[in-house]
Order: structure tokens, then sequence, then C-alpha cells
């Protein structure tokens, strides 16, 4: 499988450009961040459960400030 057809291939979510936020496609406005800049070109997924305890959160590209459901990547 080549990466375009990987990051075509999505779950019925799109990501928030501005915070990675994983929001349902009827969506227009993130609900974390406000942006209507939202894609479907994403991949990878980080669920964050608590964001005092997580270790994954140093490692994300973008400031997590809220649990939730985020892309690792933006195109």
């Amino acid at each position: 499988m080549s990466a375009a057809t990987r990051r075509t291939k999505r779950a019925p979510f799109r990501a928030c450009r501005s915070c990675h936020a994983l929001v349902p496609k009827e969506v227009d406005r993130c609900p974390y961040c406000g942006s209507t800049d939202l894609t479907e070109e994403w991949a990878g997924v980080a669920i964050i459960l608590d964001t005092e305890k997580s270790v994954l959160i140093k490692y994300m590209p973008v400031r997590v400030e809220k649990p939730g459901r985020y892309a690792i990547r933006v195109y």
C-alpha cells in the first residue's frame, strides 16, 4: 500500500490543522480550538486520556491541553 493510499483511506474523521484534534466529518468547526481549517488528509492516531500523566503528549507535534483523539501528522 502506497503512502498516498494510506493517507486517503480514513476513518470518519477530519483533522484540525491548528491543534490536530480529530473531529467527525460532519463537524465544520473544531470544538477544541475553534478553527475551521479541517482536512481529511492525516496519519496516525493518539488518544490522550489524561494530559497530566501522558508520556505520549511530550512527543506530539502540537500542544495538547484537553483529553481526546488527535492526529499524529496532518498534511
